[in-house]
């Protein structure tokens, strides 16, 4: 059953755990961003591509249509609450970062945009397979 998920999800897990060092590691060290909300939109991205990472693998690489209440869950629910998660870890766990709920609400934006792409991908997906918009 592991291997199974594993094997499923290996490109969302993968993704996570390049997520979670990306959010864990030391930016005392790194230089300065180019620009002064960089790490907002580092957490849009992070999170767009999240959504859209878990709805690939949930539609097996895009040859299946697959339910709405999946895409919600995968796609939008699963990375907003990973945000939580990794900001309340910040906050609580760690000495050289801290937990800010500005990145959560950008880490939010992008799961809800990477949600509305899915959602467009998969009515593409649906009409591919049966010729019929929807």
């Amino acid at each position: 059953m592991k291997m199974k998920v594993i094997k499923k999800y290996g490109l969302s897990i993968l993704l996570c755990l390049v997520i979670l060092v990306l959010c864990f590691m030391n930016v005392s060290a790194l230089p300065e961003a180019p620009m002064t909300d960089f790490d907002k939109v580092a957490h849009f991205v992070m999170f767009l591509g999240l959504s859209g990472v878990v709805f690939f693998d949930n539609t097996l690489y895009l040859k299946l249509r697959t339910s709405c209440r999946r895409i919600v869950l995968g796609s939008f629910l699963f990375p907003t609450l990973f945000s939580g998660v990794i900001e309340l870890m910040q906050e609580h766990f760690t000495v050289n970062r801290s937990g800010d709920w500005m990145d959560f609400v950008f880490d939010a934006i992008g799961s809800s945009v990477g949600l509305a792409i899915c959602l467009i991908i998969n009515r593409r997906l649906g009409k591919e397979k049966t010729g019929i918009p929807r």
